[in-house]
C-alpha cells in the first residue's frame, strides 16, 4: 500500500465509538446530561466563563467548485466529487467534531437526529434525547453521521462553533444544540495520489455533502424542535 492510501478511512466506527461513548457518559443520571426544555439558549448559557468560543482555525480545506463538481486537494492526493440536489435539513445534534488532519476527507462530521424522526419518537418517548432513557434506545439507530465539507471557511466556522457549544452543553447540562443545514450530497469519483495513480476503490465510504450554509438553533423543547423556521 503506498504511503498517501494509509490516510484513507471511514470515521464511521468513530462515531459509533462517539455515540457510545456518549450514552455510557449519561447513563447514571438523567441530570449529568442535557435538557431539553427549559433554560439558556444553546450558545448563551452563562457557565462563569469557564468556556470561551474557539479561536478561528486555520484548519479550514479551501475547496474547488469546477461545475457541478468539488475539487478537494489535501497535501498528496486530490478528491473530486460529483455534485447532488441541495436539500435543507434540520438536524439535534447527538456529536461530532472538526478534522483538522492532512490527508483526509472532509472538514468536519457531525451526528445528527433529523427533525422529522426527532418529533416522531417523541410523541412516544417525551424524554428521548435522554440516552439512558428507552427513547434514547430508540432513536440510537436513527441517528446519522455526516460528513462534511463547508463551501467556505466561515461556514465550516459556524459548524465548529456549534460543535463547541454542544460539547460545552453536554458537560455542563445546557440546552440541546440543534442545526439547520443547506447541503449537497457528494459522490465519490476519483482520488489521485501525488504520483497519478487512482486509489478511490482504497477510499472508505462515508456520507459527503457540499455544506453552503449554516445556522445554529436550540433544542427549545421536544415539541417545537426545530420547528421555529
Amino acid at each position: 500500500m503506498c504511503a498517501p492510501v494509509s490516510y484513507f478511512h471511514s470515521r464511521a466506527w468513530q462515531a459509533l465509538t462517539l455515540l457510545a461513548w456518549l450514552c455510557a457518559a449519561c447513563g447514571e443520571s438523567a441530570d449529568s446530561f442535557v435538557s431539553v426544555g427549559d433554560g439558556n439558549d444553546a450558545g448563551t448559557r452563562d457557565d462563569g466563563g469557564a468556556s470561551t468560543a474557539p479561536e478561528p482555525s486555520s484548519a479550514c480545506d479551501v475547496i474547488e467548485l469546477d461545475g457541478d463538481f468539488v475539487i478537494e486537494r489535501e497535501q498528496d492526493f486530490t478528491a473530486r466529487f460529483r455534485v447532488g440536489e441541495s436539500v435543507t435539513r434540520t438536524v439535534m445534534l447527538f456529536g461530532g467534531e472538526p478534522v483538522d488532519e492532512i490527508n483526509v476527507l472532509g472538514n468536519a462530521y457531525i451526528l445528527g437526529l433529523d427533525k422529522a424522526d426527532a418529533l416522531q419518537v417523541a410523541q412516544e418517548f417525551p424524554d428521548f434525547y435522554l440516552c439512558s432513557s428507552a427513547g434514547g434506545q430508540a432513536v440510537a439507530d436513527l441517528i446519522l453521521s455526516y460528513e462534511f465539507l463547508p463551501a467556505s471557511c466561515d461556514v465550516y466556522e459556524q459548524i465548529v462553533d456549534a460543535l463547541h457549544d454542544f460539547n460545552r452543553n453536554a458537560r455542563s447540562g445546557g440546552d440541546r444544540t440543534s442545526l439547520r443545514f443547506e447541503a449537497a450530497p457528494l459522490e465519490l469519483v476519483s482520488v489521485i495520489d501525488r504520483n497519478g495513480n487512482d486509489v478511490t476503490e482504497q477510499v472508505g465510504e462515508d456520507d459527503y455533502h457540499l455544506v453552503t450554509s449554516v445556522e445554529q438553533l436550540t433544542g427549545q423543547s421536544v415539541l417545537d424542535f426545530g420547528l421555529n423556521e
